[in-house]
């Protein structure tokens, strides 16, 4: 058998270069990085030495998401349970399309599964862990095309207009679905959202009603929980009575802002979500869990499969005494790596309670940053904050256009990353445009928060000087 000891030694030092102190960003553009970069491919291979060194400049130039300093994305920090369950993981390398070449890894899952929708409130619901967030909303959108046309399977449309609805502050990937399953991106309908970016249930049926007066079939609706720019929270309750009312199919979209579920304090964002029929939640996000780790979940059980399986009967999924527990027939994959894993450790170590904590914690954040911002003279926020995103920019005492502010802005964010001092971002909500904060990492203290505000102050100052 191969001996993994010089691996594991050549780890141990690209970690030890990982834990040095840097910035958080230090790459340049693309084309500045391959001048200065290698990453050409041979006819010959090359020593261990050669692979180590250009671990170290990988992780060198990546942006160091563990750091407090990482502001931009949906995600930050790092989670030690969840990466020694993705060293494992990998080192095992299952396949989990049957419970034969996965066993331990599929018991895992389902009790996954089966925790996510305790928490949802799905009784007897079912799920699959998918390869990210946009291949859950996917097979949300597959379902409830399922649910509309049972046939869909065998017989494509059936020359039928399908119609499906989200917010028009919905995540991009509802587009890519209404692509992939041949409704066409311009049967996907951007319903108006209200002034806090959640969907207006009104403006929902209006167009529902509109398709139905052309003679196109309505079939899903898809609402967000935590939106990408301003982490709002769509009204579930009068969306399902609308979608019971039609007969369509209504999926959750948790990605970001699922993890609220786990607080007692917090969870009524999402209340009345068990009204829904389908949930996508990504533990890669807020959780911290190594990516990508997601999952769809499911009220009714049994229609994963309905909806997904076709052919390998006759060489992977054998009808033994474990068919029950094979997973494969569920999934719009047949390699799946065994992500499972590193949830699952994540979860035994943390406990729920541990992820409960971790979003009071950043909530708490959250109040001490939108205080901070109200106070300051230069300061503007742009739009509530029911989640972690904090939309605000900054005003110099110089009247300015709405386009010189967004300019303004955007190279705060731009020199702050420049620096490697704090890696942010911008956004628009409402044609108004600014810095987009997100509070993720369990380690930021209201002594991080106060430093990233004073940077983007003070950039700001001496660009408008």
């Amino acid at each position: 058998m191969h001996s993994l000891n010089n691996e594991l030694e050549m780890l141990k030092q690209v970690i030890q270069d990982f834990e040095k102190e840097r910035p958080v960003n230090t790459a340049g553009s693309a084309r500045e990085v391959l001048e200065t970069l290698d990453v050409g491919l041979s006819d010959s291979g090359c020593d261990q030495d050669t692979l180590v060194d250009f671990a170290k400049k990988y992780v060198a130039l990546n942006p160091d998401v563990s750091q407090t300093d990482f502001f931009k994305l949906l995600y930050s920090g790092i989670n030690a349970p969840g990466l020694f369950g993705e060293w494992v993981a990998s080192l095992s390398n299952a396949n989990m399309h049957t419970y034969q070449m996965s066993p331990v890894a599929t018991l895992m899952e389902l009790e996954l599964i089966k925790q996510w929708n305790q928490l949802i409130g799905y009784e007897q619901g079912e799920g699959v862990l998918v390869s990210g967030g946009s291949q859950a909303n996917l097979i949300g959108m597959m379902l409830g095309r399922h649910h509309k046309l049972g046939d869909c399977k065998r017989l494509g449309l059936q020359g039928k207009t399908l119609i499906a609805y989200v917010s028009d502050q919905a995540h991009y990937s509802s587009q890519r679905a209404a692509n992939l399953l041949g409704i066409g991106t311009d049967n996907l309908i951007a319903v108006a959202s209200d002034e806090d970016g959640r969907i207006i249930p009104d403006e929902l049926e209006k167009e529902i009603k509109a398709s139905l007066a052309k003679d196109h079939t309505p079939f899903y609706i898809g609402l967000t929980a935590g939106t990408t720019v301003i982490g709002a929270y769509d009204p579930i309750k009068p969306c399902a009575e609308i979608a019971k009312r039609y007969d369509l199919w209504l999926h959750v979209d948790g990605a970001w802002g699922a993890p609220v579920l786990f607080s007692k304090e917090h969870r009524h964002l999402m209340d009345d979500v068990s009204l829904s029929d389908s949930m996508s939640w990504d533990a890669h996000k807020l959780l911290s869990v190594p990516l990508t780790s997601s999952g769809v979940q499911v009220k009714k059980a049994g229609i994963l499969k309905e909806a997904i399986a076709g052919g390998g009967g006759e060489y992977l999924f054998h009808q033994d005494e474990n068919a029950d527990f094979n997973l494969g027939e569920k999934s719009i994959q047949c390699g799946r790596r065994a992500d499972s894993l590193k949830v699952w450790m994540s979860w035994k170590a943390n406990g729920a309670n541990g992820f409960a904590n971790k979003v009071d914690h950043l909530q708490a954040m959250k109040r001490h940053c939108v205080e901070q911002i109200e106070n300051h003279p230069r300061f503007k926020l742009l739009a509530p904050t029911a989640y972690l995103n904090i939309l605000f920019r900054y005003e110099p005492e110089t009247e300015l256009t709405e386009e010189q502010l967004r300019e303004l802005n955007i190279t705060i964010c731009k020199n702050l990353k420049s620096k490697g001092s704090a890696f942010i971002d911008y956004a628009s909500f409402k044609g108004r445009s600014g810095i987009r904060l997100i509070l993720g990492n369990v380690d930021t203290t209201k002594e991080i928060v106060d430093k990233v505000l004073a940077l983007c102050a003070a950039e700001g100052d001496l660009l408008t000087k």
